[in-house]
């Protein structure tokens, strides 16, 4: 009899471990939970309060869900995990000191999505990674984070990024990418920082950032919409494609210290920029244009500094102050 009864309370044991396993799968989070809810896995009927409480039992791969509208808090995110706020659901983090959430631990998959990021004090970036195997940010705004050279996210390493259907504003540099990472945008908006949109930017020897952007937006920024320039040997690849870059000092500026910078605009609209709308300077760059359209800067298309400026002669550039300024290279389609 005791055999049997030892064996019963073993199964159950063995369910109890199962169950957990799959509950930690998912975990909740809610202005009306209790971190104290870790001890039943931040359940839906249990959630916890914050994110930080609910990584500790979220399994890795696994998500963790807002339930309600509120402030969750800054996290680290030490595990492959996404964390998710349904749409009509308000998932705030107010950052007063540091970064909003910081990804550091080699191999992870993240995921945002729905995510408010706002800085109120100290200085950080809104989302920031030093190691990881890939980050994707879908339907997130983040803002303000301007101090000391914020930037709305930071990704440096051999990360895969993916930022999608999200709003930078008001930060130092909108999204700053740099020595390695691979990079999509899309449908995204970099608006009104205070020095660069989007910055692509690689230096040191075998450093390469490639970032493909499209239907995105860069407006009313203090320096320059879209910055792809490479350090000493290191390589930068950036493409720009169907987007708007409007109202900056510079619009496009591909830029080199004795590394190189390889760039492509196609089928965007460069206006309003006081400086220049596409402008490649130094040895090492190549920036080539087609089918775009390119007015109302202070130049139009800028090239300096035995960088290369190719136009494939289909871009309309007209009513800047200056249409074109140094060597500009007509090349045909093929």
């Amino acid at each position: 009899m005791l055999r049997v009864s030892l064996a019963v309370a073993a199964l159950l044991l063995s369910f109890s471990a199962a169950f957990s396993a799959y509950a930690a799968q998912r975990t909740f989070v809610s202005t009306t939970g209790n971190d104290a809810n870790t001890a039943s896995n931040c359940s839906t009927t249990a959630p916890c309060r914050g994110f930080t409480a609910a990584l500790t039992v979220t399994d890795s791969g696994g998500e963790i869900i807002v339930l309600s509208s509120g402030g969750y808090g800054p996290v680290t995110i030490n595990k492959s995990v996404s964390i998710i706020a349904p749409e009509g659901v308000y998932a705030g983090i107010s950052v007063f000191s540091g970064n909003g959430i910081t990804i550091s631990t080699a191999g992870v998959d993240v995921v945002l999505r729905g995510l408010t990021i706002n800085r109120l004090g100290g200085s950080g970036d809104g989302i920031k990674v030093t190691a990881g195997h890939s980050l994707m940010v879908q339907n997130c705004v983040v803002t303000h984070f301007n101090s000391d050279s914020g930037s709305g996210v930071y990704v440096t390493g051999a990360t895969q990024v993916r930022l999608l259907d999200s709003l930078l504003q008001g930060n130092f540099n909108g999204a700053h990418f740099a020595n390695g990472p691979s990079v999509l945008v899309s449908n995204s908006r970099f608006i009104e920082n205070a020095f660069y949109g989007l910055v692509a930017h690689a230096t040191g020897a075998g450093a390469t950032t490639k970032v493909e952007v499209s239907r995105s937006e860069a407006s009313g920024n203090g320096s320059v919409g879209y910055w792809a320039g490479s350090g000493s040997s290191g390589r930068v690849e950036f493409s720009l494609k169907d987007s708007v870059t409007n109202e900056n000092y510079y619009g496009v500026f591909v830029d080199s210290l004795t590394g190189v910078a390889l760039a492509s605009v196609t089928g965007s609209l460069i206006s309003g920029n006081s400086s220049t709308g596409l402008a490649a300077s130094n040895s090492g760059v190549k920036l080539v244009a087609s089918g775009n359209t390119v007015t109302r800067n202070g130049v139009g298309l800028s090239q300096a500094f035995s960088a290369v400026l190719e136009s494939a002669g289909d871009n309309l550039v007209r009513d800047n102050t200056t249409n074109s300024a140094g060597t500009i290279t007509t090349i045909s389609k093929i």
